[in-house]
């Protein structure tokens, strides 16, 4: 059996902490079957193109641009992926929150985790009807459900490394504790999300305003 190196960066910072979420990405790759990803603030989290055989990954680390130009990354993606396709992949060095060098409306599956308001500052890459999977970490699920450019379609829950999608009850998401509306100025300034009764690990929604989307 050929033996392949696990990339310094994505063992130290994932496979070590144990948050690959490797059945996260399964699992949303099964269900919507993206074609093409998006990765912004990922750092080195490398666990989606395992999964979605074209993933851009961005994020303003100085370490990424090495990261990805490292012969050994792609072959551990190639030994481990799990689709036919050839694989494509890329990796920018830059701020997410600046216009970046990628065509707009070309991506099927947008994710934001951990790293800020994805949602707006990349909507202009999604492509209409595409999926945005984005947790509340800083805020962007409570501030993704008050924009009228995406609907809430479903929701991640997790236990250990198990995780699920569900499309029941959304309406009793997004529920203050206090009943009171999403505060969308104060979660801007803050970067911080709302106290919803009801949470889950990750919120699932689709962009775009046409019937069909």
């Amino acid at each position: 059996m050929t033996h392949v190196n696990i990339p310094k960066l994505y063992k130290q910072y994932f496979i070590d902490k144990q948050d690959e979420r490797n059945m996260l990405f399964e699992k949303l790759a099964n269900h919507y079957n993206p074609l093409k990803g998006l990765y912004p603030g990922s750092f080195t989290h490398i666990t989606p193109s395992l999964y979605i055989s074209d993933m851009t990954y961005v994020d303003s680390d100085s370490r990424i641009a090495r990261f990805f130009h490292d012969p050994e990354v792609r072959a551990y993606l190639e030994h481990h992926k799990t689709y036919p396709d050839a694989m494509k992949l890329c990796g920018i060095q830059a701020d997410f929150t600046e216009r970046l060098p990628l065509p707009e409306n070309s991506y099927d599956m947008l994710f934001s985790f951990y790293a800020g308001l994805i949602s707006q500052h990349c909507k202009r890459y999604i492509k209409e009807g595409g999926i945005l999977v984005c947790n509340n970490s800083h805020g962007d699920s409570s501030i993704c459900f008050t924009d009228s450019d995406y609907r809430l379609v479903g929701v991640v829950n997790r236990k250990g490394d198990t995780f699920t999608i569900s499309q029941k009850d959304l309406e009793t998401y997004f529920q203050k504790r206090d009943g009171t509306p999403i505060d969308r100025e104060k979660v801007e300034r803050r970067l911080t999300g709302e106290n919803f009764t009801r949470k889950a690990f990750a919120y699932i929604f689709r962009y775009g305003r046409s019937p069909e989307a």
